[in-house]
């Protein structure tokens, strides 16, 4: 992905965990010295992270912290211009991928 595009982290699963989660991604994020500044936000039932992606989408954080938490599903996606995709991870490991905008469920 080419730099300066935007990237939307959405977790969603078991909503008396999202304190728990919330630390571990803040602890996984901090030692991650590419990491890009990013904005949390807070909605009924879901957690989201927001970047402006100059490094990349930091992928192996949210990986590990599925993997401590298996009942969180993480959306990750992605845009730029009219460049558009997605991934999501369950359990440590990804389980969809998509191009262009996400694909209704």
């Amino acid at each position: 992905m080419p730099a300066g595009y935007g990237a939307t982290v959405r977790v969603t699963g078991s909503v008396g965990r999202f304190e728990d989660f919330r630390e571990c991604v803040r602890r996984l994020l901090v030692r991650d010295p590419d990491c890009d500044p990013y904005t949390e936000h807070h909605a009924e039932g879901a957690l989201e992270y927001r970047f402006t992606v100059q490094n990349g989408i930091p992928f192996p954080s949210f990986v590990e912290a599925s993997a401590e938490f298996p009942e969180m599903r993480i959306e990750v996606q992605w845009h730029r211009g009219a460049d558009a995709g997605g991934a999501a991870i369950e359990n440590g490991r990804m389980v969809d991928r998509w191009r262009g905008e996400r694909p209704a469920t």
